[in-house]
């Protein structure tokens, strides 16, 4: 009997272009990246020359000629609907898409207007048409894409405190709910963007950032419209941890991918906090380890929480109807230089990231199964 020729997306968290060193970041993780079909990454960094730094706290900032180190990771298609996309304004928010696009990279959820915004970049592999989409909802005031302006594709939502005890001054239950004219054109992009692929892909830069397991409402509400639209997969990220998988309808729903591939040495990172007492305040609020580290010199933040560290390539396997074959993830561990490193199966941070895995799903109720299969995990529903 013939083999089935399965085609392989690959989807990882957060890259950037390393401040020193930027094809350092690839050596173990390129290799890794370079046996998919197709490779997906969230971009977090904005890539110019400008010195003229506004008061937005820490923001991601390059070189451009930085970039072309990403091309190492074996990219195809990048997302750029992140909440530092628009932090320098429109010169140099168009300035990033344009040195993303220069090195060839498929960049999508951002663009010169809320059209180009919202345009899914079209994949065809093995006569596979693979489409991607991309959104964020975690974005401040005007750095959404609107007709004639620069930004990102949005997918707001909104928030409610719910007061749960009668006593006044207790702690309430946080609720959050989808932006109803935003979720009405995702689902519209969805419909029209499975018209050109067989295959569909939503990325979405969400959820609650450095809280371990926490999904918030809005996400499984965007996740499960989605799919029921016609989306294949939900590609999570933003939170800079790993959050819990579903498996909904046979599609996946990664809620978080973590952080991925990017550093932030000590001096930037206090450079930002001493420029905004926001910044301050988010650091030292979920920094739980004060003295030196041997992260410091590369990515002082990942001593912000341990489990920062822990992250994946999660991948689809599809067959040539497009129809999903397995659903995979190849645990991975950060090093002290910043370098995701795959794991193993005998290595020790493969049965960490899988632990891990297993203790925030069950936490969030997600009724989904882990299964080691050589250096994979297979990922199944309950």
């Amino acid at each position: 009997m013939e083999e089935v020729q399965l085609i392989r997306l690959a989807a990882v968290g957060d890259v950037t272009a390393f401040h020193r060193e930027p094809e350092s970041a690839w050596v173990h993780a390129g290799p890794e990246l370079a046996k998919y079909d197709a490779v997906f990454a969230q971009n977090e960094r904005l890539y110019s020359n400008t010195t003229d730094l506004p008061d937005v706290g820490f923001t991601e900032l390059t070189r451009p000629e930085h970039v072309a180190a990403l091309r190492l990771g074996h990219l195809d298609v990048v997302s750029f609907a992140s909440n530092h996309c628009y932090d320098l304004g429109p010169d140099v928010f168009m300035e990033t898409v344009g040195a993303m696009r220069d090195q060839g990279f498929a960049v999508i959820g951002a663009g010169k207007d809320i059209q180009e915004a919202r345009t899914p970049a079209i994949l065809e592999r093995n006569g596979l048409r693979l489409g991607f989409l991309a959104y964020s909802s975690v974005l401040r005031k005007g750095y959404e894409a609107r007709p004639g302006k620069p930004g990102a594709a949005p997918m707001r939502a909104h928030t409610l405190y719910e007061q749960t005890d009668y006593q006044p001054g207790t702690a309430p239950r946080i609720r959050t709910f989808a932006d109803r004219e935003d979720l009405a054109a995702l689902l519209a992009d969805i419909a029209a963007a499975k018209k050109q692929s067989d295959f569909l892909a939503v990325s979405l830069h969400w959820g609650v950032h450095l809280v371990k397991s926490v999904i918030a409402d809005y996400e499984r509400e965007v996740a499960h419209a989605a799919i029921d639209a016609g989306a294949d997969m939900i590609i999570g990220h933003g939170p800079h941890i790993l959050k819990g998988i579903e498996i909904y309808r046979g599609k996946p729903i990664f809620y978080s991918l973590g952080n991925f591939c990017f550093d932030m040495p000590l001096d930037l990172l206090e450079a930002g906090m001493a420029r905004n007492p926001e910044f301050r305040h988010l650091i030292e609020t979920h920094r739980t380890i004060k003295t030196a580290t041997d992260y410091d010199e590369w990515f002082a933040a990942y001593v912000m929480s341990p489990d920062q560290i822990l992250s994946m390539i999660a991948s689809v396997e599809l067959t040539s109807d497009a129809s999903i074959q397995r659903i995979v993830c190849r645990p991975v561990l950060i090093n002290t230089r910043a370098q995701p490193v795959p794991q193993n199966a005998d290595q020790p941070g493969f049965q960490q990231v899988l632990d891990y895995l297993r203790e925030i799903t069950a936490d969030q109720k997600l009724s989904t199964h882990y299964t080691v299969d050589g250096d994979n995990l297979v990922i199944t529903a309950g």
